[in-house]
């Protein structure tokens, strides 16, 4: 069985960001494989911790999946400052596999701008690392891929867990359990009044519902009081964006200076949506670049506006009205070069941390991932990737072991494998989810 079908077997996506399906990437042929070991987000140090328990499975992977697509480079990315992972890494990477350390800036860890970084190739406007002959693969994903060769699919998944918590670290939760029980294994919250941060600080989000479960993306979560300044700001409805916007924008052009995006040429100018929407011109042909070419970073809005306005959700609104007007993303140019500023303009991730107010959580770059106790019940989702959801394949009351297969991917649709993480009885199923007990 090729590497491919094992990872299409083992439900692997990409676990670093948006799930894509591994497999998919799988297929093409590039000369490039770069393992994104960055781990940009401040607070996160769920890759750390777990490549630093098993980092001569992780280089096997990137090498097998080099030899599958073809690639003669092979490169792990990290930063520089992570001394004590990359002293583990370099004894089992050999001659064939290079360790390119990278500045510790915000977002180091975009695939895009990682590209350039290491390889100084620019993707097109709108378009994959693919296309510039590069496969990118979040060092966490490699590991998974790494389990894949071994016959093992995609149940668990390691957490970092920080904030208001007694003991915060990183967790290895079975996939479905509720987010609720992984706080709890940290040892509870510390505060009363509380919410929580799914993901990094910088492209996470406010979590509704603490019952939510960890999917195959969840990286982290954050848990602050409800008066902190990031979770005030997550909470702010986009149209109270857009009128302070209105009220309080001077153009001053920060936003699309310090664009990650906008730094490797491409034609997004936030400050033009901010600009559009004190007009309340919100469907001329130059928003399109700026609409359809943002990466959500949030570089704007924590870091560059002077005036504590928030681009990137004011480009999400008018997004969500280009959609739904039917517009499409018509800029695929491929800039010939990166802006002088590129290599200067940059976001220290210590002094964002600060901004943040997220200077007094320190978790140490390395350490040993606890796992938790099997909940009593998990609700497995049946997305948990860029994609279809998966089609169940299992009803009520089928007895399940961990990584039995209890969704596939839709025919001839873009998905991926969905797994039991737990042993027990399915006890509910409908179009989001599989809800699997042990009893």
């Amino acid at each position: 069985m090729s590497l491919t079908d094992q990872v299409r077997d083992a439900g692997v996506v990409g676990a670093g960001g948006a799930g894509f399906p591994t497999h998919v990437k799988l297929s093409a042929r590039v000369d490039t494989v770069i393992a994104n070991g960055a781990e940009c987000e401040p607070v996160l140090v769920t890759d750390q911790w777990a490549v630093g328990q098993r980092p001569a499975d992780m280089v096997d992977a990137l090498r097998a999946v080099a030899a599958e697509v073809g690639a003669g480079r092979r490169v792990i990315a990290f930063k520089g400052k992570y001394r004590e992972l990359i002293e583990k890494v370099k004894p089992y990477a050999g001659d064939d596999v290079e360790v390119f350390e990278l500045d510790d800036f915000y977002p180091a860890g975009d695939e895009q701008v990682l590209v350039h970084e290491v390889t100084g190739r620019i993707v097109p406007e709108g378009g994959i690392p693919l296309e510039v002959g590069c496969v990118v693969q979040n060092v966490s994903t490699l590991l998974n891929i790494h389990d894949a060769m071994a016959g093992r699919p995609v149940i668990m998944k390691h957490v970092t867990v920080a904030g208001e918590v007694r003991r915060p670290g990183v967790y290895v939760a079975p996939i479905g359990t509720a987010a609720s029980e992984v706080i709890a294994a940290a040892g509870g919250v510390t505060t009363h009044d509380f919410r929580v941060i799914e993901g990094g600080p910088m492209m996470g989000s406010l979590l509704q519902d603490i019952a939510a479960p960890v999917t195959k993306t969840t990286a982290g979560y954050i848990v602050l009081p409800s008066d902190h300044p990031m979770v005030l700001r997550k909470a702010m409805a986009g149209m109270a964006e857009s009128r302070r916007a209105m009220a309080a924008c001077c153009q001053c052009r920060m936003c699309t200076d310090m664009c990650p995006r906008a730094l490797l040429g491409h034609r997004i100018r936030p400050h033009m949506a901010m600009r559009a929407v004190h007009a309340q011109l919100e469907d001329v042909e130059q928003l399109t670049g700026t609409v359809f070419l943002c990466s959500q970073c949030g570089v704007c809005e924590a870091y560059a506006c002077p005036m504590g306005l928030s681009p990137r959700r004011v480009i999400l609104s008018l997004r969500e009205r280009f959609v739904a007007a039917g517009r499409k993303n018509t800029c695929r140019d491929r800039p010939e070069a990166a802006a002088e500023a590129q290599r200067w303009a940059r976001v220290p991730k210590g002094r964002l941390t600060e901004r943040l107010g997220l200077g007094h959580i320190h978790l140490p770059g390395s350490g040993t991932p606890l796992p938790i106790d099997p909940p009593w019940e998990v609700r497995i989702p049946l997305k948990q990737h860029a994609g279809g959801p998966a089609t169940p394949v299992v009803t009520p009351g089928t007895r399940v072991r961990p990584g039995d297969v209890i969704g596939e991917i839709p025919e001839k649709g873009l998905g991926a494998r969905v797994h039991a993480s737990i042993e027990g009885v399915v006890v509910g199923v409908d179009g989001r989810s599989v809800r699997v007990a042990r009893r």
